[in-house]
């Protein structure tokens, strides 16, 4: 490949990175830096425990599970792990364990995560029409979305006290994600599975454990406890000015001296919290339902086309022969000022008012954005080269001599197809990545063998989600958020397992949806022909 056209695909897969993808975290990152500094994530999170029984098994679901998902839809890469950890920590976790939990959570909702950018990003680089993909995915990742939250009490709690005493919990939580993930999928489109069945498994679990409870085990119980206003006793409450404090009890918590990590202490004095009132709820709740409203208008109205532009990338452009397609290779990076992660900005507006009515300072939008620089400058990084190289990989040809290379196994491709995946968000720690660098891959093997390539692609995503829990990069994330740095190899022991399961099922999935009931495949492949 000339030198020239080379770097031009590297440039073209790094612009494509910034923009729309770090493009929609960025924003998300800085309203939820905005309700950081403001107080107001703050008193979300007091909302939240103070509607939860003190019970680590229920506290598992509401926050490793539904909050988690939440997270996952808005910003994605990460984020859930360094948040839910935390959280759990505080409120009586073992490190070890919540870490663990929340990368095993934050698999199923992985592949519709950051408003649906790895799904978009597949439908870019493969040119497979986005609802196919969407909808195909919905029609895998929901089996595993019901079953996940048993599947984590079974061995958090073991048979009886996770699974016998707290199933009807697992069912609500699991089932409401699963079944709003499922419709928006194949409905609506990539945008939105996350966010809205995050909300309203979310809401379901909180609403659910008002009314059932699980039986009491001392060894269960969370080190939290809650006052009503019109308690006389004064006890301490959670507040903006104590948020620090928190975690800061959570750090030494998470491990001693030479980096170890403890058990939960039995006389752990409880954090008393005082439970939101009725407007306190309403501003907790702003940033989360802000931006569903906003995001629901953007993807109904069909904003994000507006005003789009197609940049014809010069000197790449139609410059490469697709032999295996008999066609020239498009090179076309489409320019959208109304992208999704605009509406994302648009969303801090309005949420904007809300910090400043709720009493904050104008100075914390600078305090957020200067937070969020600091936190996504590596990042950015990483996924622009990593863009860059994904570009440079299907336009030098090397993913179409693999692609006819790997198909030779026949008809087990469509187990190995989630292997792929597995492997390639293994080495790039993101689904968006994985994505980038063997969805053609996988397309090209799917033509050569006479399977859909709508189902591989979609594949390589939902196999991609299950090695996120021991991709080093997500690990390294993780315990440094705990100060657990050094155990990364203790986490990954606790993974490796359930990845290497999940990775089978989807696998196995995908095989018989290929073979058995093929007419469950959206239709897609055509465009491929044109």
């Amino acid at each position: 490949m000339p030198a020239q056209q080379a770097f031009e695909s590297i440039g073209n897969g790094m612009v494509f990175a910034n923009w729309p993808i770090m493009w929609i975290v960025i924003n998300a990152m800085f309203i939820y830096n905005t309700a950081v500094r403001s107080g107001i994530f703050d008193l979300f999170r007091r909302w939240m425990i103070t509607n939860t029984p003190p019970d680590t098994r229920i506290i598992l679901l509401i926050i490793g599970y539904s909050f988690g998902a939440l997270l996952e839809g808005v910003a994605g890469f990460g984020t859930p792990g360094a948040i839910c950890s935390s959280l759990m920590v505080s409120l009586g976790f073992d490190p070890v364990d919540a870490l663990t939990y929340t990368l095993i959570f934050d698999t199923t909702p992985v592949a519709f995560g950051a408003l649906g950018i790895p799904v978009t990003t597949l439908a870019t680089l493969t040119g497979l029409p986005v609802m196919s993909l969407s909808a195909m995915m919905g029609r895998q990742l929901p089996l595993l979305s019901l079953f996940l939250p048993m599947y984590a009490l079974l061995f958090y709690a073991g048979p009886r006290a996770g699974v016998i005493e707290c199933w009807p919990a697992a069912v609500v939580s699991g089932l409401s994600f699963a079944v709003i993930q499922a419709i928006f999928a194949n409905l609506v489109g990539p945008e939105l599975p996350d966010l809205i069945a995050g909300l309203v498994s979310l809401l379901a679990i909180i609403i659910f454990v008002q009314y059932w409870k699980p039986p009491y085990r001392a060894e269960y119980e969370a080190t939290i406890g809650v006052k009503s206003h019109t308690d006389e006793e004064t006890s301490d409450s959670l507040s903006t000015t104590t948020n620090q404090d928190t975690f800061r009890k959570a750090d030494v918590s998470a491990g001693s001296d030479n980096g170890t990590s403890t058990a939960k202490d039995d006389n752990q004095p409880k954090l008393v919290l005082e439970k939101p009132t009725w407007l306190e709820m309403a501003v907790a709740w702003s940033p989360w339902v802000i931006i569903v409203v906003v995001v629901i208008i953007w993807t109904f109205a069909k904003v994000s086309s507006a005003g789009e532009v197609h940049v014809f990338w010069p000197n790449l452009h139609q410059r490469v022969w697709l032999t295996l397609y008999g066609k020239r290779y498009d090179a076309i990076w489409t320019f959208q000022p109304l992208a999704t992660g605009t509406a994302i900005l648009v969303a801090s507006l309005p949420f904007a008012v809300v910090v400043l009515l709720y009493g904050a300072q104008p100075r914390v939008f600078y305090l957020a954005l200067r937070d969020t620089a600091k936190q996504l400058f590596f990042p950015v990084l990483t996924v622009s080269f990593i863009m860059g190289f994904a570009y440079l990989y299907n336009y030098s040809g090397i993913v179409y001599t693999i692609g006819l290379t790997l198909s030779s196994v026949g008809r087990a491709f469509p187990f190995l197809s989630a292997w792929l995946g597995w492997l390639a968000c293994f080495l790039s720690g993101s689904d968006t990545s994985a994505n980038s660098l063997f969805g053609n891959l996988q397309v090209v093997a799917a033509r050569e063998i006479g399977l859909s390539a709508v189902l591989m692609a979609a594949t390589n995503s939902t196999g991609a989600i299950t090695s996120k829990m021991i991709s080093p990069q997500n690990l390294t994330t993780g315990v440094s958020t705990i100060n657990l740095q050094g155990q990364e190899g203790r986490i990954l022991r606790k993974t490796i397992l359930h990845s290497i399961l999940m990775v089978c099922i989807i696998g196995t999935m995908a095989t018989i949806q290929q073979y058995a009931i093929p007419g469950i495949i959206p239709p897609g492949d055509e465009v491929l022909h044109k």
